[in-house]
């Protein structure tokens, strides 16, 4: 049925926003593509992962959402009526995607409590090539596995460290989700983690067996090299070819 009704709003020129109840939380969302759909209906098989942050989300929280998609994940966090973030911080270099977790930002009210930012965070400011699967709404886009990829476009990139300064806060809890190049993103954190008082206090991930195959950019594994900076693995959880993981 929301397919149709996607359908028939494009033939008449009308917008199309869904009132969805995600993991107990209701949203309103704005969609563009079948694709937005069917992230919607899968946000399910992330459960286990959003409840965990949930549980480990305090109040007065500042969080990041790296790699945000259309925002579904900040959404919630925003919304998680048992310990409310101070502010979310939603990163979405892809234009489509982007737009879109700009419109479910305003369609939920959320503009004073959640800032999207059009940026990729890695291990260096500059520009990166991100490799393009799908219309709005795909999360498999990537600056690290060009396979399966119809185009590429050029990004702005900024390190999570020189953001944090330029906000003055930095995070106390990360969601990373950037198929496969998590390792270019903590490394952007260095000096956050170099004083782990000063670092994230919970960073969740999702690691996937591809691109750079849970390395850093050095080739140091991820596992390792968090350790080295005060991080332990709290919580792993297997999801197909991925699989989420908490550290603390």
């Amino acid at each position: 049925m929301d397919s149709l009704r996607l359908i028939v709003n494009k033939i008449l020129g009308r917008e199309t926003v869904l009132e969805v109840d995600l993991l107990g939380t209701p949203l309103r969302l704005a969609i563009e593509a079948r694709r937005e759909i069917r992230r919607v209906r899968s946000i399910s098989k992330e459960a286990a992962l959003v409840e965990r942050m949930f549980k480990f989300l305090s109040n007065e929280d500042v969080v990041y959402d790296i790699g945000a998609n259309i925002g579904l994940i900040g959404l919630l966090l925003a919304r998680h009526s048992e310990g409310r973030a101070s502010h979310v911080h939603c990163f979405e270099p892809e234009p489509r995607n982007f737009d879109q977790l700009q419109r479910n930002i305003v369609e939920n009210g959320l503009t004073e409590r959640i800032s999207a930012h059009q940026v990729a965070l890695a291990e260096r400011a500059g520009e990166l090539e991100l490799f393009i699967r799908g219309g709005p709404g795909e999360g498999r886009h990537s600056t690290v596995v060009p396979e399966g990829s119809t185009g590429s476009i050029r990004v702005r990139a900024e390190t999570a460290s020189a953001f944090a300064a330029s906000v003055g806060k930095p995070p106390d809890l990360v969601k990373i989700d950037v198929e496969g190049a998590e390792g270019r993103v903590l490394a952007g954190m260095t000096s956050l983690l170099r004083d782990h008082g000063h670092g994230p206090r919970e960073i969740f991930m999702e690691l996937h067996d591809k691109g750079d195959r849970d390395l850093m950019p050095d080739g140091t594994p991820i596992r390792e090299w968090l350790a080295k900076h005060g991080y332990a693995l709290a919580w792993e959880f297997e999801r197909g070819q991925s699989r989420h993981c908490h550290y603390r």
